[in-house]
């Protein structure tokens, strides 16, 4: 495979990373405060933004993937702009998507479903659905924009 088709494996995946998940979180969180939680209307936005955090984590993979390609058989590998930005993403990117896979694609999921199906949920269930929508998401919203700026500057700004 050329480095252009891999490059643009990149930045497309890049884009499907955080664009979908995003807009359908938003999407999620005003049909939440407009219909309220247990709405019909909230219960098929909750369908397609578990869709989405699907996507995303997949798209992060072939992000993942597609760079580390680029590193190994291109040549950056001992680059210090991608040392610098391999960093960022070991201590800040995939930390905060472990966490979302494990709450959003699954624990969130599965008591959403439960919820759904006419299942009371206990109080730390529904702590738990709180916390993910309003801490978790509102802190990885400010953080990863940050991050993927510093990332991309890092990309952009290099040396070669």
């Amino acid at each position: 495979m050329s480095y252009t088709f891999i490059k643009l494996l990149h930045i497309g995946s890049l884009a499907f990373w955080i664009g979908p998940a995003l807009g359908s979180w938003l999407v999620l969180r005003y049909s939440q405060y407009q219909t309220g939680e247990h709405s019909n209307t909230t219960a098929l936005i909750y369908k397609v933004f578990f869709f989405t955090l699907t996507l995303e984590h997949i798209s992060l993979a072939v992000l993942l993937s597609t760079g580390a390609i680029m590193a190994l058989h291109f040549g950056h590998w001992p680059a210090q702009w991608l040392q610098w930005k391999l960093l960022i993403i070991v201590l800040v990117i995939v930390p905060l998507e472990i966490v979302d896979i494990w709450l959003g694609n699954w624990k969130v999921n599965q008591l959403v479903e439960k919820r759904n199906a006419g299942t009371a949920l206990t109080k730390l269930e529904k702590k738990l659905i709180r916390f993910y929508h309003r801490y978790f998401t509102s802190a990885a919203i400010v953080i990863l924009p940050i991050a993927m700026f510093l990332i991309m500057w890092l990309a952009i700004a290099k040396e070669v």
